[in-house]
C-alpha cells in the first residue's frame, strides 16, 4: 500500500478519534484501530491487533495523566488488573497466533458486535429506569 496525502491525513485523523475515543470512554481505541487498519490500511488482523496494541501505551498515558489531574485514577484498583492483565495479554497473543487470520477476524468481529449489544443494553435498561414506571 502506497502512501498519499489522503490516506496519511485519515491516518492522523484516525490516531486522534483514537485518542479522543480512548481518553472519553475508556476504550482502548482497538475497537477503532483494528477495522480501520484491516479495511482501509489493508493490514493483516495479526498486525492490525499487533500494532493497535502498541498505540494503546501512548495514549493511554495521555489519558491516565489528564484523569489524575482530576483525581480520577484509583491506582489501588489499576494495580491487580494491570498485573493480571499483563498475564492475560501473553496468554491472548499466543492464542491470536495460533489462529489463522479468517477466524481471528470472525473472533474479532462476534465480540465487537457482542460488546456493542451489551452497552446498548444496559443504556436502554438505565434509561428506562430512570424514567420510572410507565403509567
Amino acid at each position: 500500500m502506497e502512501l498519499n496525502p489522503a490516506l496519511i491525513g485519515a491516518i492522523v485523523l484516525l490516531g486522534f478519534a483514537v485518542g479522543l475515543m480512548s481518553a472519553m470512554f475508556g476504550v482502548g481505541g482497538g475497537v477503532i484501530m483494528v477495522p480501520f487498519m484491516v479495511l482501509v490500511l489493508e493490514q493483516g488482523q495479526h498486525v492490525a491487533e499487533g500494532t493497535s496494541l502498541l498505540v494503546v501505551v501512548p495514549t493511554a498515558i495521555a489519558g491516565v495523566i489528564a484523569h489524575h489531574k482530576r483525581g480520577y485514577v484509583s491506582f489501588r484498583t489499576a494495580t491487580p488488573i494491570a498485573l493480571a492483565g499483563i498475564f492475560g495479554a501473553f496468554a491472548g497473543a499466543i492464542l491470536a497466533l495460533e489462529m489463522d487470520p479468517e477466524s481471528l477476524k470472525t473472533a474479532f468481529g462476534i465480540f465487537t458486535i457482542l460488546t456493542a449489544l451489551r452497552i446498548l443494553w444496559d443504556g436502554l435498561k438505565t434509561r428506562r429506569a430512570e424514567q420510572g414506571p410507565a403509567t
